[in-house]
């Protein structure tokens, strides 16, 4: 329907263009005249006044991308229709980068947000609504403003959802006191990389915080893209309190069915995301030593196998193998596949008010840059 009613905007438009070539008369060039505005609406017929010459097209954009012209030739042909539309596609992915980022200050998280929102709807919102159109010498104005409520109307969704995941506590059944820890607690910080030579990946989808649409909910770690079978080492010194050496995959529907209920509730509940999600993993519990205040526990994931001695109650020294990457819990694992192998690592910090994900709600460049830090030799 959205496509429909901008076509007939078009056809219209374009309707007016002709009637104004049609009566097109070339008298003695007068004084220069105020433009003369023509809205959709009206049916004026307009005589150009002045020998046509060529004029290149040109736009100018607003500095809060919310108003653009074109600047036509008045003799205008197709191929400036496709440049006007091409100019308008343009311009409402920057008035869209831009509504995002005023609503959630992170430039890193609107744009996956923009590239969520462009893959859901495929270019089809009206972000610009035709205003005028104004005849000036040998020049045609064309006139769009941003139909800012519309546009509003559909991203608002994926900003509640995503916009503010330090907001959000990641088990809300005993969480009394959500105050996620600051930059500031983790200073001293120094983790080995749970995969040898395999650095902090740069992708803001990667990172902590990034949305994941498919469940209804934020990414809590970091994904080390490794190939399958990848030797991973235990981060810092601890105690195992989960293995699942005996994990098996579930049957594909009933995975798809525990997505629904993400779906309905808007949220990955607490027992989809650890008991199906993650699929074979080892938790290890680092006591309160390792950020003062909290107590931290690490979590690999995705685990295609998990050494035999690593068992709940074991102590593990930082270093040691605990098992080798896969791709367990993923659709691709679930159907058999060996595809979209990687190594989903967490640490999770836990206090009196409730559990909390390492750079929960941080600025993704930051907790970048913090990251690399935190990982360095």
């Amino acid at each position: 329907m959205i496509i429909a009613f901008r076509s007939r905007i078009i056809f219209l438009f374009r309707i007016v263009t002709l009637a104004w070539l049609i009566s097109c008369t070339p008298p003695p060039p007068p004084e220069p005249e105020p433009p003369i505005v023509i809205t959709l609406v009206d049916t004026v017929v307009v005589a150009l006044k002045t020998p046509v010459v060529e004029i290149d097209p040109f736009i100018h954009i607003s500095n809060n991308f919310d108003e653009i012209t074109c600047i036509l030739p008045v003799n205008i042909e197709e191929e400036h229709f496709q440049f006007i539309d091409s100019s308008l596609n343009t311009v409402a992915q920057q008035s869209l980068q831009y509504l995002l980022y005023e609503s959630i200050q992170d430039d890193s998280l609107s744009v996956l947000l923009k590239q969520m929102i462009n893959n859901d709807y495929m270019f089809t919102i009206p972000s610009f609504e035709f205003k005028s159109a104004a005849v000036s010498g040998d020049s045609l104005f064309l006139q769009y403003k941003l139909n800012k409520a519309l546009l509003n109307h559909f991203i608002r969704p994926y900003i509640d959802l995503y916009g503010h995941p330090g907001q959000k506590p990641i088990a809300p059944l005993f969480t009394s006191n959500h105050r996620p820890p600051a930059e500031d607690s983790i200073t001293e910080l120094k983790l080995l990389l749970p995969c040898k030579n395999v650095p902090v990946p740069k992708r803001s989808l990667l990172l902590p915080n990034a949305p994941r649409k498919y469940r209804k909910g934020i990414h809590r770690g970091i994904d080390f893209v490794v190939n399958w079978g990848t030797p991973v080492n235990a981060a810092a010194e601890g105690v195992v309190i989960r293995s699942d050496r005996h994990y098996e995959e579930s049957d594909p529907e009933f995975r798809k069915q525990l997505l629904d209920v993400s779906d309905k509730l808007g949220h990955t509940p607490s027992d989809v995301f650890e008991h199906i999600l993650l699929g074979r993993s080892v938790f290890i519990d680092h006591g309160f030593d390792l950020v003062p205040g909290y107590r931290a526990i690490t979590i690999y994931a995705h685990l295609s196998h998990i050494d035999s001695h690593i068992k709940p109650g074991v102590r593990v020294s930082v270093g040691e193998q605990i098992g080798l990457s896969g791709n367990s819990g993923t659709e691709d694992g679930i159907l058999g596949k060996r595809t979209g192998a990687h190594l989903h690592w967490e640490l999770i910090l836990q206090d009196a008010g409730g559990e909390y994900y390492l750079g929960q709600g941080w600025d993704t460049e930051k907790l970048y840059q913090e990251l690399v830090r935190v990982f360095s030799e």
